[in-house]
């Protein structure tokens, strides 16, 4: 038997539509992904600054607290 390699020069319009439709759901997915890292990072800022924002309001707390017992050992020495 003389098997020999053929090419045909068609091209398969389901082909095309495959390809074109792989193509547009990679960049939906890469345009979807795109915003939620964005969001993330939108997110990610906002919880840093509340997390300072609570450092410093447990400063002034602990300062209260500390002047506070610093009061009442100045007293209690008395």
């Amino acid at each position: 038997m003389n098997e020999q390699w053929h090419m045909k020069k068609e091209i398969n319009i389901a082909h095309i539509i495959t390809t074109v439709a792989l193509i547009v759901s990679g960049l939906t997915f890469l345009s979807d992904m795109d915003k939620r890292i964005t969001t993330n990072t939108t997110q990610i800022v906002h919880i840093q600054e509340q997390r300072k924002e609570d450092l410093r309001r447990l400063e002034k707390r602990l300062d209260s607290i500390e002047r506070k017992l610093d009061e009442l050992i100045s007293n209690s020495s008395k």
